[in-house]
Parts: structure tokens; C-alpha cells; sequence
């Protein structure tokens, strides 16, 4: 069966950010100038490095499956409701990353979320479907790569980043990963894709 074409970057949307950085953060230059979650490099190794991320805010909405169909349409629900689909008919500037969270198991449950700013008064969604979520501070193993990602470019990836995990001697959560992009889905070069797995 040919695979389906799917960004893992996903249908990204070009944001101006929405505040500035916090004292002390630099904000990586893969965000473009955004203003990204923030986090503090631990350690780099050979194939991955070692975050700890600050606690953060998320808008996400749940998606049936990882399907391109699927993942397109979680982006356009959150695209819209930045774009004035929302009780105050409002414009929303959000930032980089856009992610795909998974939880693999016999329901594997998927989702699409946007990071919000510190501080930012978000208005209620006209689709309910839509919700906000927490992402509790905490280490997170990452792996970058390049192009504009297939499906089958994030499980390889995944996939490297536990082989990498597992040479290392390091305890990470076996069924849970995240897929983050930060570039439009018109850049076509020097994109910047990563693969999160969270430390057990």
C-alpha cells in the first residue's frame, strides 16, 4: 500500500508571536523568532539531546487517527478558531511548535495542539471540540531531522530515538511520543522537525 503523504510538521500555519521571551531565554533560532515553550538544554548526545521543558499551555483538539485526512482536519478546527471562530471573533497569534501527541495502545489516541503564551487570555472556541491542556514541566528526549516528513518519516525517527534512548541506558515512556514542527508547510528547505519522547 503506498503511504500516505503526511507532514509530520503537519499543516503548520505561519504565526507572529505572541510575547516576548522571558528573562534568560534564548529563543532557539528553529523557532524563527517565535516565541516557543520554553526549555533549558540538559545535555546533547549522539543522535539526540535532553530537555527540560517549563510547564506550558496548549490548545488541542483529539483527532481519530494520524491519517494525513485526520491530521489536516485537527489543523484546520485550530486554524479557525485563530482565526476569529471563537466567542469574541477574534484573531489569535500563537507560536511554534504545532504538535502531534500519540498514545499508542490497543485505542491509540491522537491529537493536534498549539502552544499559548504565558498570560494570554484565550476566548472561548465556537467548536467545542476544541480544549486546553497542560503540559506539566518535565525532561523530554529529542531528535531532530529535516525535509518535509511522511508518515513513515516519524515512526523512523521515533524509532531511532529509542534505539538512541536504549544505547544510552536511558528510562523513557515506550507508547507515548510526539511529532513538533516549526515551518509553513510552503517551506520547502532547511526545515525543522523533532521527535519528543518523555523520560520515565
Amino acid at each position: 500500500m503506498k503511504l500516505m503523504k503526511l507532514q509530520v510538521a503537519v499543516t503548520l500555519w505561519i504565526y507572529s508571536a505572541f510575547s516576548g521571551p522571558a528573562a534568560g531565554w534564548e529563543i532557539p533560532s528553529f523557532c524563527h523568532g517565535y516565541d516557543c515553550p520554553e526549555f533549558t538544554l540538559v545535555q546533547q548526545y549522539e543522535g539526540f539531546e535532553e530537555r527540560f521543558y517549563n510547564a506550558s499551555h496548549w490548545i488541542t483538539v483529539d483527532i481519530p487517527s494520524m491519517t494525513e485526512n485526520d491530521v489536516k482536519n485537527g489543523c484546520w478546527t485550530l486554524h479557525h478558531y485563530t482565526k476569529g471562530k471563537n466567542d469574541r471573533n477574534e484573531d489569535i497569534q500563537l507560536p511554534w511548535p504545532v504538535i502531534i501527541s500519540v498514545q499508542e495502545g490497543t485505542m491509540t489516541q491522537v491529537s493536534v495542539s498549539m502552544p499559548v503564551p504565558p498570560s494570554t487570555d484565550l476566548p472561548k472556541p465556537d467548536d467545542e471540540s476544541i480544549r486546553e491542556t497542560n503540559m506539566p514541566a518535565g525532561r523530554v528526549y529529542v531528535r531532530t531531522f529535516t525535509g518535509v516528513a511522511s508518515l513513515d518519516d516519524g515512526f523512523d525517527n521515533r524509532n531511532k530515538l529509542k534505539a538512541s534512548l536504549e544505547a544510552a541506558g536511558k528510562q523513557f515512556v515506550q507508547y507515548k511520543f510526539v511529532a513538533a514542527g516549526y515551518d509553513s508547510p510552503w517551506t520547502l528547505i532547511n526545515r525543522h522537525n523533532e521527535i519528543w519522547i518523555y523520560a520515565a
